[in-house]
């Protein structure tokens, strides 16, 4: 077991010496940067910052996240992994702890984000250039972390399985087309339906307490996390370096 935990912290080691690597000042320009989101509030209004803030942090923090695997799975260093001393079920395992801490972070940001933006409405909102006036905290900021923080998890779930499988740019690439297939064909979808079948499935699921969502979302994302790593330890375990 203290063998195990050793190899992991050292996988980790090297993901936190990827995302380190450009110098103390570029990591923390890094980490702070979607701390400037909320500044969005000056042109769009405090509510509509909010949704730029949680689209783009969870965005940015996911993509950080496939930057785990630059140093691994490039065509210049793919063959690193095969001489890092860990073995590469300790190598997913730690791959999957560092995203895990990237959503800390991300979860962290967007707290902090949304006190910013209570901040921005106590002090300075509304401004005379704009209408909405609505503040933020008449939001469900709960169950807005919660979708903002479900939705990294599925991101970076559906993600990792294809930079296991593929050369790090390829991966990139075929894993966005792949997510905007699906977005375009779920809006498409919503779009089909009868405005009269959408009213009343919003009606059901504004029904719904909030305690059933959070256990949905709960074991939506254990699985999601679960059948990722499986298959991800399964390709890794059998691929080629």
């Amino acid at each position: 077991m203290k063998d195990a935990s050793v190899a992991i912290r050292r996988a980790m080691r090297l993901d936190y010496q990827t995302i380190t690597d450009s110098g103390l000042v570029s990591t923390l320009v890094t980490f702070l940067f979607p701390l400037l989101f909320p500044l969005i509030a000056f042109m769009v209004g405090t509510v509509g910052a909010l949704a730029l803030c949680l689209t783009l942090t969870v965005g940015y923090w996911a993509l950080s996240a496939a930057g785990l695997f630059v140093n691994t799975s490039s065509v210049q260093c793919g063959r690193l992994s095969a001489l890092v001393p860990v073995t590469r079920s300790h190598q997913v395992v730690g791959r999957y702890l560092s995203a895990g801490v990237l959503g800390v972070v991300c979860l962290a940001e967007i707290i902090v984000q949304i006190g910013l933006l209570w901040l921005i409405d106590v002090v300075w909102m509304p401004l005379p250039w704009q209408d909405d006036s609505t503040p933020v905290s008449v939001l469900p900021t709960g169950m807005v972390v919660g979708v903002a923080m479900a939705a990294f998890v599925a991101i970076v779930a559906l993600e990792m399985p294809f930079y296991y499988a593929f050369e790090f740019t390829k991966a990139s690439s075929w894993f966005w087309s792949a997510v905007f297939v699906v977005a375009g064909a779920f809006g498409v979808g919503i779009i089909l339906i009868p405005d009269e079948v959408l009213h009343s499935m919003a009606e059901s699921l504004a029904a719904m307490p909030g305690w059933m969502w959070g256990l949905i979302g709960v074991i939506g994302c254990s699985a999601a996390v679960a059948v990722s790593y499986a298959i991800s330890r399964h390709i890794w375990l059998n691929k080629e370096l």
